[in-house]
Parts: C-alpha cells; structure tokens; sequence
C-alpha cells in the first residue's frame, strides 16, 4: 500500500471511529415509558437508578415535565420524609409548556397524599364550585379531583368526578379504588345496585392488573420467552387495546417468526381494527406453522366468506369439521359457518347433514342465518 492509500486509510479509520464514538440521541418517549412501567410494577427504585441524572438541572430531561414527575413519584415510594423530598424536586422547576400538566398533577398529587387538601383543591380547580378540573383533558386530573372530595367528606361532589376518571381510563391502575368509592357513594344514596356494579367491575379490573403485572414481571425476567408475551397481547387484546397488544406481538414475532400464536393473534389484533385483509394474511401465516390451529382457520374463513371468495371459505371450514379436532368446543361455529355457506351457494341437503352434526355435538343456533 503506498503512502497516499495509507493516509486515506488512516483518515477514514479516525472518521469511523469519531462516528460510533458520537453519542446516541436519548429516546425519551422510549426512556419515559420505561419508568411508567417499572412503577406500574412497584419498581421505583429502576427509575431513581437512570431518572435522577437526566432530570438534573443541565441535564437532557431537566425541562420534561413528566420525567420530573416519574421521577418525583419514585422519590416519594422511596425516601422518607416523602412530600418533602419529592416536593424539592418540582419546587421552582421551568418546564417545557407541553409538560406543564405533568408537574402540576404531580405537585397535585403530593398534596393529595400527603393530606393537604384544601391545597389540593385548589392547585386541581379553577373555582371551588367547578364542575370540571383544570387539565380536563388529563384522566388523572378528575381521579385527584374525585378523591379530594371524598377524603374532604363531600362524596357527592367527588362523585361525577370519579365517573368522569373511568370513563377516561377505564383500564387504569388506581380504577378499582375510584371504583369502590363510587359504590360507597352509591350505597350512601340507597341505589344498591350501581354499588353491586361497581363493586364487580373494580373486582374484575384488579384480578386483569394482577394477570399483567405477573406476566409483565415474566417478560423482562425471560425477554426471549414467547408465552409472557403472548399472555401479555392476550390480557390487551381483552382491554381492548389493540396498540398495546400489537406491540408486544412485534417483540413477540421479531424473536420467534415461526410462533403460529403470535400470528394468530396479530391477526385479532388486525381484525379489531377492521383490517380483514391484514387479519387474513396473519391467520394464513399461523396456519403455515400450525395447519389445525381451528380459530385461524375459522376466522381465516369467515374473512373469505364475508368478501365473496366461498370456494377459500368452503377449504377452510371443511378442514376444521372434517380435520382431527372437529369434536373439540373450538371447533362447533365452523360446523354452523359451513352449514349456512352450503345454503348460500345451493346445496341445502349437504348443508342439512353437515347441521345435524352440529347439534350431534350441542349446538343450538338455527341454520337460518340471521338478518342483518
């Protein structure tokens, strides 16, 4: 190598290494979703660990109102005396004006736990008599209102705040509690069964957060593992939150391309979101890893049914009641599925037989499709 090939090399090498040597720009929307759920499962101390040198004044988060309050609110789980030494890290702090909500609820917050709350009030309403809190668009806004209410013993008042609280974050952490306020609030005015309601609702709600925190805690003990994941799409897909279970069915299939429930439920997660044909797509690849997964298939055939395609629909429903689980549960609405599609296209003494083995095996829906 001559003298000028050796400089360009040297010179090229210097510049690959000053590169990988730049530091990488912070993900704080990554960073900040990270902390939300290490406190969503008691881990606050995971926050303080990373939290406490960003928000720094100088530091990348010092101006992010909501890193200031995750961070503040694993000071408070952490360290005693815990209003003070949250507090200290809020006081006179100037924030960016897109985070400004984030550090008033969270000082709203400390007030409220810490009983001060005259000063919760007012940091939470505009007027005493409001019907509505300031940062009305925050959920969290109408749960500290709620609670204020209630712990200054004006349930009444409290009340509609409460319900405004679940009707903005139906699935959130603190909903049971709000909830079992509203049934005391309820029994107070003799209406037993809204109480009753409410009671079975934050019942249901705690046993879906304790399901998720264990499954979460799976997940980062074993990341590579496929079932903490699928558990975890599975308990979001029930709350109906298709985002949130899509992305740990991303994680999921990025590890394990060959998981047919993972496919599966991507293709649930699609359907929710009316994407038929993307649902249709993702049944298609479960059945690539697992031919007799019955609720692919069946789904996969309802999807041809409903755009015309019968002859695919007709494959798909035939290879279920015919195939090695036809007796099992899973399988009885593509015995049905079938028999109606052979009176869609003509057949009705093939789609007679095919009904009576559905009622062999306990169905009690009519051939008869129903009018839509």
């Amino acid at each position: 190598m001559n003298s000028a090939l050796r400089a360009f090399a040297a010179v090229f090498a210097l510049c690959a290494l000053m590169a990988s040597a730049e530091p990488q720009a912070l993900d704080t929307a990554k960073v900040k979703r990270r902390w939300r759920e290490s406190l969503a499962l008691d881990l606050p101390r995971e926050v303080l660990s990373e939290g406490e040198a960003l928000v720094r004044l100088g530091e990348e988060l010092a101006r992010d109102g909501e890193a200031l309050a995750l961070v503040s609110r694993a000071v408070a789980a952490t360290r005693e005396p815990a209003f003070e030494s949250a507090w200290k890290l809020l006081e006179s702090r100037e924030v960016e004006a897109t985070t400004r909500a984030d550090l008033e609820l969270e000082r709203a917050r400390l007030l409220l736990e810490s009983d001060q709350l005259s000063r919760a009030l007012i940091a939470l309403l505009e007027k005493p008599e409001s019907n509505a809190p300031r940062f009305a668009e925050r959920a969290e806004s109408w749960l500290f209102t709620g609670r204020a209410w209630f712990r200054s013993g004006d349930a009444s008042r409290g009340a509609p705040f409460l319900a405004r609280f679940i009707e903005l974050a139906p699935r959130d952490r603190e909903a049971p509690a709000a909830l079992h306020l509203l049934a005391q609030e309820a029994l107070s005015r003799g209406d037993g069964a809204t109480a009753q309601a409410c009671v079975r609702r934050a019942e249901e709600l705690s046993r879906w957060h304790a399901l998720w925190k264990v499954r979460a805690l799976q997940a980062r003990e074993r990341p590579r593992e496929a079932l903490p994941r699928i558990g975890l799409a599975q308990l979001w897909l029930q709350a109906g939150d298709v985002a949130e279970a899509k992305a740990q069915l991303t994680l999921l299939l990025t590890l394990h391309p060959n998981n047919a429930q993972g496919w599966f439920l991507l293709g649930e997660a699609q359907r929710m979101e009316r994407d038929f044909e993307a649902a249709s797509e993702s049944y298609g690849k479960a059945l690539e890893f697992e031919p007799d997964h019955v609720l692919a298939r069946n789904n996969r055939g309802t999807i041809h049914r409903l755009a015309g395609r019968m002859d695919a629909a007709r494959t798909d429903f035939e290879r279920i009641v015919d195939g090695p689980r036809t007796n099992e549960p899973t399988a009885l609405p593509a015995h049905l599925a079938l028999a109606r599609l052979l009176v869609a296209v003509g057949e009705p003494q093939a789609a007679q037989q095919r009904y009576a083995r559905y009622v062999e095996l306990g169905g009690r829906e009519p051939l008869a499709e129903p009018r839509r």
